[in-house]
């Protein structure tokens, strides 16, 4: 489960107290990352369940909020919203949500949403070819 230590490395350099990731640069490195994951899918089809994993550990940890990764998503593609529209945007906010769910329970899974305002319908893509891991959520 190297994908579930990556998440705990970040976390750890992130509240380092020699600051060693500040909360910026972590937010620079999801947006790079996002920005090539249309890409990435190609050869890693499991990429955005992968990178939901890691968002989930982001947020149970306190060290990001489902509001910031929602953003990122939400911008995220090579072009604003592009991620949204291919399906990819609603496979990693759903396998987000999943990993939160699975890792402390629904109802905190439903005070993280409800703390966000986070509306998952922004998620959707406009084509009917819809997140299949969204949709577990509506």
């Amino acid at each position: 489960m190297e994908r579930d230590l990556l998440a705990k490395l970040l976390v750890n350099l992130t509240r380092s107290h020699d600051g060693v990731l500040s909360q910026a640069e972590l937010v620079k490195g999801f947006e790079s990352v996002l920005s090539t994951l249309e890409d990435a899918v190609n050869d890693a089809p499991k990429a955005p369940e992968f990178l939901g994993r890691i968002f989930g550990k982001m947020i149970v940890e306190n060290v990001m909020s489902l509001k910031e990764i929602g953003r990122l998503i939400g911008e995220g593609g090579e072009e604003a919203r592009q991620l949204v529209e291919i399906g990819l945007g609603g496979d990693v906010i759903g396998s987000t949500l999943g990993m939160i769910k699975r890792e402390r329970g629904e109802s905190v899974l439903n005070e993280i949403r409800g703390s966000s305002c986070l509306r998952l319908e922004d998620f959707r893509p406009s084509h009917p070819n819809r997140s299949r891991i969204l949709e577990t959520f509506f």
